[in-house]
């Protein structure tokens, strides 16, 4: 929704608001540099008049100054800041690297966590297809985090259509990860749109999933909030409504 806040911040804030959601999530400094963007404590405050609560706040993948990136965080007032992707599937070909490398980057996102916990945030590691697809050796980025990482250090968001695009149920995903699900994003698959694995992210209810089917279930097994989520959507504010639409359509 960066195009709409680039438009109107504090308005396009009051229209999801309406909607019904209840969190929103934000992306930090050097994301999208070039939109400007209030002050941390504004953005809190412009989301309270909308009647929203702070959601998930993600590192940007480029501007490594986390210290920076943890203090806007906190000033926002979020609870929970996500790793955006593992530096090595995105550093030469999206989603692809070698396990030599991924074990290399490993004690950044250790070390990551550990200065989050400090800050008062909990680090959660957002998932991507690539996350759910085995490396050098037969294991898979999530395994390996979720194996050597100490939980009170890194949590998971679940983008749950890109555990679904990577080949793993969504549902024993969550239920795998338990506790250590700190949230997720809700978005749909169609693989007739677009030429590029981002084209085929669509709103719930728009491609292959079964949302209908899915909701009542993730409700059961996690407390953990979901975002609605569109990669490249031509309308943000009419994707966020037509989603509305569907939770409403669900219940």
């Amino acid at each position: 929704m960066a195009k709409e806040l680039a438009r109107d911040y504090a308005g396009t804030l009051t229209q999801v608001g309406a909607m019904g959601y209840s969190h929103f999530g934000f992306r930090l400094a050097g994301y999208a540099p070039s939109v400007p963007e209030p002050k941390p404590q504004d953005k809190a405050r412009l989301l309270r008049a909308a009647g929203l609560q702070v959601g998930v706040v993600r590192f940007s993948p480029i501007n490594a100054d986390y210290d920076k990136q943890i203090a806007e965080a906190v000033g926002i007032g979020a609870p929970i800041i996500a790793m955006t992707a593992a530096a090595p599937f995105i550093s030469h070909q999206l989603g692809v690297a070698t396990r030599a490398a991924f074990d290399a980057w490993l004690p950044q996102l250790a070390r990551l966590g550990a200065r989050c916990r400090a800050a008062g945030l909990r680090l959660a590691y957002h998932t991507h297809w690539w996350d759910y697809m085995p490396l050098e050796g037969g294991e898979a980025p999530l395994d390996i985090i979720a194996r050597t990482m100490a939980p009170q250090d890194v949590a998971f968001e679940v983008d749950l259509a890109w555990a679904w695009y990577g080949g793993a149920a969504p549902l024993d995903i969550l239920a795998r990860l338990g506790p250590r699900v700190a949230s997720m994003h809700l978005k749909d698959i169609d693989r007739h749109r677009g030429k590029s694995v981002t084209d085929h992210a669509v709103v719930i209810g728009h491609g292959e999933m079964d949302y209908a089917a899915l909701l009542p279930r993730i409700h059961r097994l996690t407390s953990a909030v979901g975002y609605l989520e569109v990669d490249s959507p031509d309308d943000g504010l009419a994707t966020a409504a037509e989603g509305a639409r569907f939770f409403r359509a669900t219940r």
